[in-house]
């Protein structure tokens, strides 16, 4: 009786030294590196349609592609592949290569754009004119 409570008492002390002996050492932590930010190497877009190349480009959330079936818009506006635009009124327009239409339906011109870009301009020249006393 003796021999067996031996026997069993060195197994289960053996065993526990055994997986004492077979546990890892845990891995090294590496400092974490830092990720490499997106940066835009082009012209960003706004949300919107802009006609572009004879195609209508949709952009939302911050993609950008070209449009396949016809949009509609919050207001009522629809907005097709070929650049025909049927406002909420019910009148047509046709987008001209530039022009840009928000996703709540109001349209800029090239012609718009370019006037805007001048009267900012001439604002710059003005500040850049003056003399402080």
């Amino acid at each position: 009786m003796k021999l067996i409570v031996t026997l069993v008492a060195a197994l289960l002390l053996g065993g526990t030294v055994a997986a004492q002996a077979q546990t890892k050492t845990p891995p090294v932590r590496r400092a974490a590196q830092p990720k490499a930010r997106v940066v835009s190497k082009g012209e960003t877009m706004k949300d919107g349609f802009l006609m572009k190349d004879g195609k209508v480009l949709e952009t939302r959330n911050a993609h950008t592609g070209a449009i396949s079936t016809e949009s509609a818009l919050v207001n009522g506006t629809k907005v097709q592949p070929d650049g025909t635009v049927m406002m909420a009124d019910g009148t047509t327009v046709r987008l001209q290569e530039g022009d840009y239409m928000s996703l709540t339906g109001r349209m800029t011109t090239r012609a718009m754009k370019a006037e805007q870009d001048s009267l900012q301009q001439v604002q710059l020249m003005k500040a850049k004119g003056k003399k402080k006393r």
